[in-house]
């Protein structure tokens, strides 16, 4: 994706929550991501590198649909937890709302 506008992001106090939607089953998997203790701060202060924070996460559905696929998210943020850049395989990311409107 690469696109910031394009990843739909809610924070709470200690979490990002974001929404991927499986491209084997099309179930939607809502992904909580701890601010505390799944981020990574950004060692590398190479020109490339230019982002401060960034998490890897790998999620599966509930096997409701017999489905047990991955999806794995990348996400890249500044100092702030905006996100700056992205990247997901096995889904696509999605809004609260079609999330709400599945269940």
């Amino acid at each position: 994706i690469g696109r910031k506008d394009a990843i739909p992001v809610s924070r709470s106090k200690d979490a990002l929550h974001i929404y991927v939607k499986c491209s084997r089953c099309d179930e939607i998997i809502p992904v909580r991501i701890s601010l505390k203790d799944e981020v990574q701060e950004n060692y590398d202060t190479s020109k490339d590198k230019s982002y401060a924070f960034f998490v890897r996460k790998e999620v599966s559905g509930s096997g409701s649909n017999r489905c047990f696929a991955r999806v794995s998210v990348y996400l890249e943020f500044d100092g702030q937890f905006k996100v700056i850049d992205a990247d997901i395989k096995g889904g696509t990311f999605v809004e609260k709302a079609e999330y709400d409107a599945s269940i």
